[in-house]
């Protein structure tokens, strides 16, 4: 069978980030390079990871994910032909106990988007701040309809005022930038679509020009593979921080009005059927607007919106916050004590969202794969990767969908196989 070229495949993966001794780094592409040991509102274990910690395909979707700046807090200032990221660091502005995981990280970012075109970008609709009628400014020019009245009060920033940056994250070989190319900073053009208040919480956004080397990335279009229990892993920026990907979660409702208990004891909706679904997903505050992503197909089935809450008081360090930790299933009906994050369905903007030869491709491949691209797309890789028949090169941050997690073990590599794919070589399914 004719392979299809896509986003999948060695020839797209930067050269950089394989290169080794003129050759292809399979080390780096299945298993990142963070430049040390990696670390063995969190369901169960924090599966929270950074970019370089990932294999060579979870890496491809995070460059199409941006982080969401605002000037005028200090998360980024511009400086000639770059723009500095805040200092501001997790610990500092949470307030954390010792040992909290990523506490000296800048927590610069308010929100997270994803590419879906050469120049739009989806969000969480309360990340955007609605124009009102009687607004004398230019805001009103960049919203397609001045009279949207979705998100007025809820915290958040005029479209104009927006930065969306790309590559705010810590880089193979474990080093976080701390500024980015002028080139790779993008503004906030007009919004062209906007939900909040009328129930689903979403927003399209038109940046001022097109993305140069990134691609959109693929949706369900329909949600046709949403359902209770799919594998899902979330990219984006949780509690401003550089990028991280998080896995081993699934989807905990799809199909179901879900309503939970709050502090006061009455009850408020918590998932409607008809346009989100629950997950246990490890987000943050700032993960709100991240691509939620079927750990099989590799294509997007919604929006991070909303959560339980992330921090909470430490007993063992009075005065303190640590992160939360529910149980790993979550499925609590009171808030404080677990009941999931809240994603849009991606069906919900589809109409907006241009179909892409990206996601006619993925749909192919996951035909030919039996619906488990990202499975059979690793096996592939990691197939290539040894030399002698039956050897396998252990990837200590994944596991099968439906398989017990691994260990997080060192990894134990083989030799790189003679000949190396070569350039503009497809994976093979």
């Amino acid at each position: 069978m004719k392979t299809i070229l896509t986003l999948l495949t060695l020839a797209l993966a930067a050269p950089a980030a394989h290169a080794q001794r003129g050759g292809f780094d399979f080390e780096t592409a299945l298993n990142g390079n963070c430049g040390n040991i990696r670390e063995v509102s969190t369901y169960g274990k924090d599966n929270r990871e950074d970019y370089c910690a990932q294999d060579m395909f979870v890496r491809d979707l995070a460059d199409s994910v941006a982080a969401l700046f605002t000037e005028k807090n200090g998360g980024i200032a511009a400086g000639g032909q770059t723009y500095a990221f805040g200092t501001n660091t997790l610990g500092n502005s949470q307030n954390l106990s010792a040992g909290q995981r990523f506490a000296d990280e800048p927590a610069a970012s308010y929100c997270s988007g994803f590419l879906v075109g050469d120049d739009l970008l989806v969000t969480a609709g309360h990340c955007v701040l609605d124009h009102r009628l009687d607004a004398k400014t230019a805001a009103n020019a960049a919203h397609d309809d001045p009279g949207c009245q979705e998100n007025l009060t809820v915290k958040s920033e005029f479209c104009e005022n927006i930065k969306i940056v790309f590559g705010f994250r810590k880089e193979l070989g474990g080093v976080i930038p701390r500024s980015v190319p002028a080139d790779n900073v993008y503004r906030c053009a007009r919004v062209l679509a906007h939900s909040m208040k009328s129930g689903p919480d979403y927003a399209l956004i038109k940046l001022d020009r097109k993305v140069a080397g990134r691609r959109p990335l693929a949706i369900d279009r329909g949600n046709a593979d949403l359902a209770e229990g799919v594998p899902l892993m979330v990219i984006g920026h949780p509690s401003g921080l550089p990028l991280k990907i998080a896995a081993d979660a699934k989807v905990l409702a799809a199909g179901r009005d879900v309503s939970v208990t709050d502090a006061y004891g009455a009850s408020r909706p918590w998932v409607h059927k008809d346009y989100s679904f629950l997950a246990n997903l490890d987000t943050f505050h700032g993960n709100s607007g991240s691509p939620v992503i079927n750990l099989k197909t590799l294509l997007v089935e919604g929006i991070l919106v909303s959560g339980d809450a992330d921090y909470e008081w430490d007993p063992e360090d009075p005065g303190k916050r640590r992160a939360a930790n529910y149980p790993q299933d979550a499925g609590s009906t009171e808030l404080g004590k677990g009941v999931g994050e809240v994603c849009t369905k991606i069906s919900v903007p589809q109409d907006r969202i241009p179909a892409t030869r990206r996601e006619r491709d993925m749909r192919e491949l996951n035909r030919q794969a039996g619906g488990d691209l990202y499975g059979t797309l690793l096996r592939t890789l990691r197939d290539r990767a040894v030399k002698t028949p039956g050897r396998v090169i252990q990837i200590p941050n994944y596991a099968l969908p439906g398989t017990q997690a691994p260990a997080v073990v060192p990894a134990v590599y083989v030799p790189v196989p003679e000949p190396t794919p070569a350039p503009g070589e497809p994976i093979s399914i």
